[in-house]
């Protein structure tokens, strides 16, 4: 979903909240509703858009489904296959270590 389908969603959503509105004391809640689904438009204008393959994890091209998994790039398989690979690959044998005994490592 982009910018513009997001908008047009929040937008739908804004004239739903709009409908529960009868002019009595529970219309706060919806009123509250409004005003966040507004400062979210808002902000949306705002931003550059967001291509459709940004939430795609960076090692198998899966969708990235929670905020966590798109803040890192990665789903949580491929983070641990990757956490993994630059683990194995960082190790430093024992006889490597003796072998540059007097070196500071």
């Amino acid at each position: 979903m982009n910018n513009v389908k997001a908008i047009a969603q929040l937008e739908d959503l804004k004239r739903d909240r709009l409908s529960f509105i009868h002019n009595d004391e529970l219309d706060s809640v919806f009123l509250d509703d409004i005003k966040a689904i507004n400062l979210a438009i808002n902000a949306l204008k705002k931003c550059p858009d967001i291509r459709d393959d940004s939430f795609k994890c960076r090692m198998c091209g899966k969708e990235l489904k929670t905020w966590k998994s798109i803040q890192k790039g990665f789903g949580p398989v491929c983070e641990q296959k990757f956490l993994n690979d630059v683990y194995t690959n960082q190790q430093i044998s024992v006889e490597a270590i003796l072998q540059k005994k007097g070196e500071v490592i």
